[in-house]
């Protein structure tokens, strides 16, 4: 079993099917970002940097935490990503107007 870190983009992906969120080092972020397409990324000026990436047929929505996790989902077509990413976006938007809301990012 490879460490944490010499995860593959491939292996990223299968480990994402079987967990919510997987925790990525930097080193596994940097070579997620280089083997997949950025399909959309959007800076949340909250949290970082928001990210819709296709590996292979595979889906994946990639975000930080204001903490400066790095966090990775799979999801199962681009029209789900992009109703998360709708979902996240306007959560950031409502936090920029004082609601008092929260992110769970383990969730």
């Amino acid at each position: 079993m490879p460490s944490p870190s010499d995860r593959t983009s491939d292996q990223l992906a299968e480990a994402a099917a079987s967990t919510p969120v997987v925790d990525l080092s930097g080193v596994e972020l940097d070579r997620l970002l280089r083997g997949a397409v950025i399909a959309e990324e959007r800076n949340t000026l909250i949290s970082g940097m928001i990210r819709v990436l296709e590996v292979g047929p595979v889906v994946l929505v990639q975000e930080e935490t204001p903490d400066g996790r790095a966090l990775l989902r799979r999801v199962a077509s681009r029209a789900e990503a992009d109703e998360f990413l709708a979902d996240r976006l306007a959560t950031y938007e409502r936090m920029w107007d004082g609601c008092g809301c929260t992110v769970d990012y383990d969730r």
